[in-house]
């Protein structure tokens, strides 16, 4: 059998990554042509890039805590699990991409999620054993604990994929979303990520480490966990919040400590303030914000079915950055060469290192707290094109190294200090774009401009209006001039919508399963209003409000009529939709299953 040697294993298992993340740059630009899109571009990077990573460098870790060389002749084995891995990655993909095409689609997503699930389960069983093979009292022994909970987590979270997929009644389908995110980013990337930091964060920042707790870290971690995404599958806010507060206390105690490596770090900054330092930091800080929110919103939601999920701050201000700021430090380590060499690939995945890692935070926060939908594809681009930088800067970090390790090129000096100057230029960049789309508030967002809610007949017209499949049902209606016209939107498609009128009504982005009453105001003429997400104009998400001068009494696109009494006249369009069960917290059981926010 051909012996592989150690980097030889390590480029070999990290392909499968380097491959997802081209394609997954890749794709992004075709984005609007696939169906589910959102779902598939999450999963790519979820399944494709996270999972691989995180199964290569918890077994490299694990050797390297427990102090236990695996022997060369096991590599050809592991090779041969990631190969399966990816098999099944493939299989998920593929199910849910052909989902418009057969209505058994989930039984291929269903076959992808149990090979990856076992995969992860032979992989935390594989994990297990070197562990009880080691000695005993290690320092860093309780992160490998941690990549084992990590692994377990996976097989359960792929369960719940599966179920998603095959698609169940609200408010199951709901109930299994949340415990598929819990599950998946709280357990699967959450402990492999802490498991990691506790030896990363002080090298990284290249200072001395403190002492982080780390069972009494996991043992919260784990507890609130297992209460969390018990408590999501049961429909019981209140215990989702309550486990997800103890995670949360777990995950402060080690931050506490980092937070030292980085106040001892500023006070002689030199050459230690890099990108990958700035990422390790504010990676767990996104991952706390984001458990104070899903925390507060699984609170004041009892029954958890309407609760808006932060996937975004947890997969690029968390996991995303996280991983590219990892491996910008680990790569060049693991290349080696001694320390100039390394040192050499450090640098140039540092290039405009602070310039990037202000574009990553700052502008994923602007990202989100805006409702302007071009200025949100500009501000993603930004965010997220500062970490994809990682793809070009690879292949010219990789040739550095190797030159000063053959002797072929001279190593690059180090800086003497923080270039801050990148820091400024980074938030003009993002006051200019900001300001060229007229400030992060939508003009329009309020709901309130330009609308005359006064005078008229003194009548009010309601009607049901549903989002779905890039369109508005119903897309007509006809209304008594001189009545107020309010409208109650639900959105029922996998994707967030919005609705805007000429008037400057706007409901505001609407995540799925969303529901809003929008005052659109006195109807005196025609009116348009359409969907302000980028795109999603162009593709037809217009409507029209016509305005009957001819005293009828108002109808929709389908031609049904709405009825007089007590100052009130509500069209009640046969076209709309109709729920099987009154829609309690903008959920409706009838409406087809929505599988991802």
């Amino acid at each position: 059998m051909n012996r592989l040697a150690k980097t030889a294993w390590h480029r070999k298992a990290s392909k499968p990554v380097t491959v997802w993340m081209a394609a997954l740059v890749l794709i992004s630009l075709v984005h609007w042509a696939l169906p589910n899109y959102r779902w598939v571009l999450i999963h790519m990077f979820t399944l494709g890039i996270v999972t691989n990573s995180i199964m290569l460098w918890s077994q490299h870790f694990t050797e390297k805590f427990l102090h236990h060389q695996l022997p060369e002749e096991t590599r050809p084995w592991q090779l041969r699990r990631f190969a399966i891995l990816n098999v099944g990655i493939l299989l998920i993909i593929t199910g849910q991409l052909t989902k418009n095409m057969f209505a058994q689609h989930w039984h291929v997503t269903a076959v992808g999620a149990t090979v990856v699930g076992g995969s992860l389960a032979f992989h935390a069983g594989y994990l297990g054993r070197q562990y009880l093979q080691a000695k005993r009292g290690q320092r860093y022994a309780p992160s490998v604990i941690a990549y084992i909970c990590s692994a377990c987590c996976l097989p359960l979270g792929a369960l719940a994929g599966a179920a998603l997929a095959a698609g169940f009644p609200n408010p199951w389908q709901e109930r299994l979303l949340l415990t598929h995110l819990i599950l998946n980013i709280l357990g699967f990337v959450g402990f492999a990520a802490i498991g990691s930091l506790m030896l990363l964060f002080p090298a990284i920042w290249r200072t001395q480490a403190h002492y982080e707790r780390a069972p009494l870290t996991f043992a919260l971690m784990s507890i609130g966990l297992t209460t969390a995404a018990g408590g999501a599958l049961f429909g019981q806010g209140l215990i989702v919040a309550g486990g997800l507060v103890a995670y949360l206390i777990g995950i402060i105690i080690p931050i506490m400590s980092w937070g030292a490596c980085v106040v001892t770090v500023l006070r002689d900054p030199r050459d230690r303030v890099t990108f990958a330092a700035v990422s390790v930091a504010a990676a767990p800080l996104w991952l706390c914000g984001t458990l104070i929110v899903l925390a507060y919103r699984a609170a004041t939601d009892l029954g958890t079915t309407a609760i808006s999920l932060p996937t975004m701050p947890f997969l690029i201000g968390f996991a995303a950055q996280l991983l590219i700021g990892v491996m910008s430090n680990i790569l060049p380590s693991n290349i080696g060469g001694g320390p100039k060499a390394t040192r050499t690939g450090m640098l140039v995945y540092d290039r405009a290192g602070l310039f990037r890692a202000t574009l990553v935070n700052v502008g994923l926060a602007c990202w989100l707290y805006t409702e302007n939908s071009w200025l949100r594809v500009v501000l993603s681009i930004l965010a997220m094109g500062s970490l994809a930088v990682f793809l070009v800067l690879t292949p010219f970090a990789v040739r550095a190294q190797l030159g000063v390790i053959r002797k072929t090129r001279e190593p690059l000096p180090l800086a003497e200090k923080p270039k801050t100057n990148q820091i400024t230029a980074a938030l003009a960049v993002l006051a200019l774009v900001i300001a060229s789309f007229g400030g992060l508030v939508d003009g329009g967002s309020g709901g309130s401009s330009g609308v005359v809610t006064a005078g008229g007949t003194g009548k009010t017209t309601e009607v049901a209006l549903d989002m779905k499949g890039l369109r508005f049902s119903p897309d007509v209606i006809t209304v008594p001039a001189g009545n107020q016209l309010v409208l109650t939107v639900h959105n029922s498609d996998t994707m967030a919508h919005d609705l805007k009128f000429d008037n400057g009504a706007h409901t505001g982005r609407m995540n799925p399963g969303e529901q809003k009453r929008l005052e659109v105001g006195v109807i005196s003429t025609d009116m348009a209003g359409w969907c302000t997400i980028a795109g999603h104009r162009a593709q037809g998400m217009e409507m029209t409000v016509k305005a009957d001068t001819s005293g009828g009494s108002g109808s929709s696109s389908s031609g049904s009529n709405g009825s007089n009494g007590g100052g009130a006249d509500t069209a009640k369009p046969t076209s709309a939709h109709k729920p099987t069960h009154p829609i309690q917290n903008g959920t409706d059981d009838s409406l087809e299953p929505i599988t991802e926010r």
